[in-house]
């Protein structure tokens, strides 16, 4: 699975400067078999995974998801006032990115359940009798908890230890400055946020759908996914668009990058090697005496430092 983890980074690299870096990578692996896999599995755990925010654990709430829920007056509140065009939480995030987004999901267009509820009775009234109506998330496309606020200063710090390798790995691989762009609140910025319905914003989270660029036509794409039955109800084109140029639209960057991700994940085995190595480490606490625990450890640690 390394090997062919190793060899579907250079095929699907998001572009030349990304292929050269993953290249000069493994030419100094010398051909030594082990160098390779330690390689690969760096990939694994500080790509994939950073990516792949659902998997190996049971969340009380899903990772996109507001936890909060508003009572009815804030439901209001939250549709009819002001947005704010650079939100620094999650709140603002959804409240921007839903009105940017027209309250629809960017993916089916169906209309955001909440909303829908918040309309006056005119208003509902005058709604398509077969328009469809969804429950929306917030889906941040690099994941809420890529960074916390870390400052590249601090060395030595575990938290920053790691991050820097996932900077390394996301900046020189992917073209993507996350220590400039993604900071702290930052990862909230509307260019990291799309409205998507529940169902959809989970398979986005597992590396199961994933957005194609269409050449040469500005902010639109096709949608991928790794079952055919994942895309029913999908648009066939998807184009972001807004009516307020102060609402940035979905980087396509960041698209490309988690594209990138799910497409070497799934062709090189590696989906399926991370779900079965998680599904018989859950729930685990105890170290194995023979050292056979090291992953298991270390994926850990990973999400502690990155949920930190």
């Amino acid at each position: 699975m390394y090997a062919r983890l190793l060899g579907y980074l250079v095929l699907e690299s998001p572009g030349d400067e990304g292929r050269d870096y993953i290249t000069d990578e493994i030419i100094r692996c010398d051909s030594d078999n082990d160098r390779m896999n330690c390689l690969a599995k760096l990939y694994q755990d500080h790509l994939l995974r950073l990516f792949r925010q659902n998997k190996g654990h049971t969340p009380t709430t899903t990772p996109s998801y507001d936890p909060s829920l508003p009572s009815v007056e804030e439901e209001k509140f939250l549709y009819s006032s002001a947005v704010e065009p650079a939100p620094n939480d999650h709140t603002q995030a959804k409240k921007a990115a839903l009105r940017r987004d027209d309250y629809r999901c960017v993916v089916t267009g169906a209309l955001d359940c909440d909303y829908i509820e918040c309309l006056s009775p005119t208003d509902q009234a005058a709604l398509p009798i077969t328009v469809t109506i969804r429950l929306t998330n917030a889906c941040h496309i690099f994941p809420p908890f890529t960074n916390v606020d870390i400052e590249p200063e601090e060395e030595g710090h575990p938290t920053t230890h790691y991050a820097g390798t996932v900077w390394g790995i996301v900046n020189h691989f992917g073209g993507v400055w996350i220590e400039n762009e993604l900071n702290g609140n930052q990862l909230h910025r509307l260019s990291n946020v799309m409205t998507m319905t529940t169902d959809l914003r989970t398979w986005f989270d597992e590396l199961r759908l994933w957005f194609e660029e269409v050449p040469n036509t500005p902010a639109t794409y096709t949608v991928g996914a790794t079952r055919l039955g994942y895309l029913m109800g999908v648009l066939p084109v998807v184009t972001f668009s807004t009516m307020d140029p102060a609402l940035a639209l979905p980087d396509k960057r960041y698209l490309k990058l988690h594209a990138v991700v799910c497409r070497v994940a799934w062709m090189s085995g590696a989906t399926k090697h991370m779900d079965k190595y998680d599904a018989e480490h859950e729930g685990e606490t105890v170290l194995a005496h023979d050292g056979s625990s090291a992953e298991f450890l270390t994926t850990k640690l990973q999400r502690v430092l990155l949920g930190a």
